[in-house]
């Protein structure tokens, strides 16, 4: 139950699961803490929100259930493509997304305004930034951003983000990012930074942005909680002290909703003799589902493998192979298997680098193979090979060669496992639903006393 003496929790995702799934289990965690929530974002996950008891309202115009495979919406590698994307998924949706944070606002304000009401805020929501910038409305008494993505901000020694290049080692690198920065920032972003400005304008913001969209946002909050640990992060030693590490979701942590039913073939994988064989997982998660990218590869690659089980996520509820695909003896394919029941027993897990996938992966101390060039891919696979966790196949249409050398150099090389169990014991020392809840009791405090 609530209490009244908390303040009141306002949550904003955009609406696509990748990005709303880990806001859904903040939001499960502030709940059970005794915090009353409110959820903003697509239609589609009200159920999802009200069983756990939130208030939810649904976002209302451009983009409110957010297709990433829509023409218009799927970053390319080409960096033109991504600055069109930004500015079509994040920059344009703002104005239906300032006026249902203004619905809200005004109602809890009304429902008691001693109450302080703090925003946690989705990374890649750009609404809150309108009244930051001196839009009309009312404003939260304190934001908090989520960084759901690999931390987006700039930062001497990196290069920009997207194409997923490891940091500067040398001083000639070094010299490269700068100038590589200094034209994405000038050139490519100047599309969305100019949109952001004029929608805003026509918003009543009186001030304009100085830096791209997202680092604008991040430098924007009062607090910006990266949702990983340190050691999957690049260093930055020009961050802004506002910019804190929560250890991610750990294991157990996710919000599952209703029970899930796992595939008839579950147990027999699990429990029977052939356990002792190694089991090799692969899932493209909920976007990506053409699955001759990485599934179905996979599958092929280990067609012939005596020792090695694969186990195949089609990351969809109904889902199904093509028909004339042939299943090899050794493997099993399920339709939807929440990743924290899979990876408990995988040994290599085969992805096409979505932060959230990632995440799970590190939490059960399990190596992983990123093949993935599209949305922030690059940028996971980048990290995971900066930190010594897996193999980055820099390509999302691996050959079954190409992946079966990637696996086997995972299986047969135990750094990888030890590197991923650090990772995992690391993740441990962290809670990152109190580490929120203590941001949102801190800077509860301090707009009161201001």
């Amino acid at each position: 139950m609530a209490q009244l003496s908390k303040p009141f929790v306002l949550i904003t995702s955009m609406p696509a699961m990748g990005h709303y799934a880990p806001m859904r289990a903040i939001a499960n965690g502030l709940i059970q803490r005794g915090y009353e929530v409110t959820i903003l974002t697509g239609p589609r996950y009200r159920e999802s929100a009200e069983e756990m008891g939130a208030t939810f309202v649904a976002l209302g115009g451009h983009l409110n259930d957010l297709d990433f495979n829509h023409p218009k919406v799927l970053p390319k590698p080409r960096p033109e493509m991504f600055a069109d994307a930004i500015t079509e998924a994040f920059v344009k949706a703002i104005p239906d997304q300032h006026e249902g944070m203004q619905h809200i606002l005004r109602s809890l304000h009304d429902k008691d305004p001693s109450r302080p009401i703090v925003l946690v805020n989705e990374c890649s929501f750009l609404g809150p930034l309108a009244t930051t910038f001196g839009a009309r409305g009312l404003r939260p008494d304190a934001i908090i951003a989520i960084g759901i993505v690999p931390l987006v901000l700039s930062s001497a020694g990196l290069a920009p983000f997207g194409p997923g290049l490891p940091p500067a080692t040398t001083s000639e690198e070094q010299g490269r990012y700068a100038v590589m920065r200094t034209h994405w920032n000038e050139v490519i972003m100047a599309l969305p930074r100019n949109e952001f400005d004029r929608i805003l304008g026509t918003m009543g913001a009186t001030k304009k942005t100085q830096h791209n969209v997202f680092d604008t946002l991040i430098l924007s909050v009062d607090r910006f909680l990266q949702m990983c640990v340190p050691s999957l992060e690049y260093p930055r030693s020009d961050a802004p002290d506002s910019i804190r590490f929560t250890g991610g979701l750990p294991r157990g942590h996710r919000y599952r909703g209703k029970e899930v039913q796992l595939p008839d073939w579950w147990k027999t994988v699990i429990t029977s003799p052939e356990r002792k064989k190694r089991i090799v997982a692969v899932a493209q998660g909920t976007v990506q589902l053409d699955y001759t990218q990485l599934v179905m590869p996979t599958l092929t690659a280990f067609a012939d493998v005596g020792d090695v089980i694969t186990v195949a996520v089609l990351g969809k509820h109904g889902a199904s192979l093509p028909s004339d695909f042939v299943v090899s003896a050794n493997a099993y394919v399920g339709d939807y298997i929440p990743y924290d029941d899979l990876l408990e027993h995988v040994d290599v897990f085969v992805t096409n680098g979505g932060y959230g996938g990632f995440q799970h992966s590190m939490s059960h101390g399990v190596p992983i193979v990123i093949g993935g060039t599209t949305e922030d891919k690059p940028e996971v696979a980048a990290r995971a090979e900066w930190a010594g966790v897996g193999v980055n196949l820099k390509t999302d249409r691996p050959s079954a060669e190409q992946i079966r050398t990637a696996v086997m150099e995972v299986l047969e090389h135990p750094k990888y496992k030890a590197r991923a169990l650090d990772i995992e014991k690391e993740m441990q020392t962290y809670d990152p639903i109190q580490i929120i809840a203590d941001s949102v009791e801190e800077l509860a405090k301090s707009a009161k006393k201001l």
